[in-house]
């Protein structure tokens, strides 16, 4: 019976992929907490209007 032999990983430990990383740097002062008025999701935003992503996109505003 042959022991088990363990196969050699592939991952890249300790290195994060370049499309991860932030567009544009952000400060935390400047993110809000706000409450969509149409489907009263809570999410942190620096953009002037109250209206989520998902509800600006499907026009149900």
């Amino acid at each position: 019976m042959k022991p088990k032999v363990r196969k050699k990983s592939k991952k890249m430990v300790g290195i994060r992929c370049q499309c991860q990383d932030r567009a544009v740097p952000i400060s935390k002062d400047e993110m809000r907490v706000v409450q969509c008025p149409v489907c009263l999701k809570i999410y942190k935003t620096n953009h002037p209007e109250n209206i989520c992503f998902s509800c600006k996109t499907k026009a149900r505003y």
